[in-house]
């Protein structure tokens, strides 16, 4: 059934004033940012195709797809796509050292508009989907699902650098029969809604569940609501007994171009899952040894900017989370190591779970809503600047962590106490400090 929308007096205001909600208009936009699409596409080395197949409408994709063998380049030509009735069924295998590629030259040139609850249903491994401008055209939000579904065996799917525009769930992974499409990676890409779905479905751009060792990495998510059933709704989350997948990286805007509503920005353990989906059939813990580090989360004036749920071993660090409620870590089982970030809102444990709070920036308890700290350290983070105002309060102040990662930038950590937040000033190596 589908749901009506509240009243405008239902929505709970932002508290961004209206200059500073931002339009995010097309890949474009995104061109020297720090996350994202790269309208020029990914600069990386890669085996030469064996076979490459030129696409020119929409039968020829999916010919293209279901003829594909390992080493294949599908090239998507300039266009625009419109797909409706089945889903575009992806189950020829790739290999790992010679992988089914699936692309357009360039962010922007091709554009698929899918009237499809799944638009590829991706059930064979080793595939790559890139350089795609992806829309959904359904009149009714609960039948455009998801751009991407991957289930099963499809293991180690790359989706990278594409533009994603209003999903449910924009990217939904899942086992099927006991098999685990693990070993994925979601980098360089936008997910976005133009608007609040109409839907009592769930809303999580990136929904991946009983999957372990995912990388998601250097992405754009924003504006994802709901207006049905619970009205809450999420950037992303991994849950359903997964292990040792990591959110890094990454710009969640829960509002930008539009505000109201309850939007979480990041989540281990969401909601809780059913038993039947869970990877160990109990999901007695949701996620364990999850990573969330290098992040900017913003704007989730509603809810928790990180939100755990049943998540063992968590590890939380150096990120920056912005005019968002803080970290809130549910129910027992749940914990979490939570280091070096610099947090607008609280840290809370509530139903038995417990933390330790290291090197972070936080508001005094006293602090009213919305007194934020992140406005001392950044010139003006909320129109994307993150050149630091107070160099003293985040230079070298942090609390070690091995085996960091990359910052926002790409750069290593340095030897040594590291800087608190997302960026590693003292390293070496060019950045803008813009993330848009």
């Amino acid at each position: 059934m589908t749901a009506t929308p509240p009243a405008a007096q239902d929505y709970r205001p932002s508290p961004l004033p209206a200059a500073e909600i931002v339009s995010l208009s097309g890949p474009e936009t995104w061109q020297g940012s720090l996350v994202g699409p790269r309208t020029a596409g990914l600069d990386e080395p890669r085996p030469p195709a064996l076979k490459t197949v030129l696409v020119r409408t929409t039968s020829d994709l999916r010919a293209a797809v279901r003829t594909a063998t390992p080493g294949t380049e599908i090239q998507i030509q300039p266009g625009t796509y419109d797909f409706s009735g089945a889903s575009i069924k992806v189950d020829q295998p790739g290999l790992p050292d010679r992988r089914i590629v699936l692309r357009a030259p360039a962010v922007g040139g091709a554009r698929l508009r899918f009237a499809l609850l799944d638009g590829f249903h991706i059930i064979a491994p080793y595939w790559t989907f890139e350089n795609l401008v992806i829309e959904s055209s359904c009149d009714d939000d609960s039948h455009c699902e998801h751009a991407f579904h991957v289930v099963g065996d499809a293991v180690g799917v790359v989706i990278q650098n594409n533009w994603v525009v209003d999903f449910n769930a924009a990217v939904k992974v899942n086992g099927k029969a006991g098999r685990f499409p693990d070993d994925g990676l979601i980098r360089h890409n936008a997910f976005l809604n133009s608007r609040p779905r109409i839907t009592d479905k769930p809303v999580s751009l990136l929904d991946l569940v009983s999957v372990s060792r995912w990388r998601v990495q250097k992405n754009l998510i924003a504006d994802f609501a709901k207006v049905g059933g619970n009205h809450t709704s999420y950037g992303a989350f991994f849950k359903g007994s997964g292990e040792d997948n990591i959110f890094e990286q990454n710009l969640v805007r829960c509002e930008a171009g539009h505000s109201g509503l309850y939007r979480i920005g990041f989540s281990f353990g969401d909601g809780g899952t059913g038993r039947r989906f869970c990877r160990d059939a109990r999901c007695e813990v949701e996620h364990k040894r999850g990573i969330a580090r290098n992040n900017v989360i913003m704007n989730c004036p509603n809810h928790a900017g990180i939100y755990l749920n049943k998540s063992a071993d968590t590890l939380i660090h150096n990120n920056s989370l912005v005019a968002t409620r803080g970290i809130l870590l549910r129910g027992r089982g749940t914990s979490a190591t939570i280091r070096n970030n610099i947090v607008d809102g609280d840290l809370r444990a509530v139903e038995g779970a417990t933390f330790t709070s290291e090197g972070n920036i936080l508001a005094p308890p006293d602090a009213a809503p919305f007194d934020t700290v992140s406005r001392d350290v950044y010139f003006n983070l909320q129109l994307g600047d993150l050149r630091l105002k107070n160099r003293q309060s985040v230079i070298g102040r942090g609390v070690a962590i091995q085996d960091g990662g990359l910052d926002l930038c790409g750069r290593p950590y340095e030897a040594g106490p590291p800087d608190i937040g997302p960026l590693q000033s003292r390293a070496q190596g060019s950045c803008s400090n813009r993330l848009w």
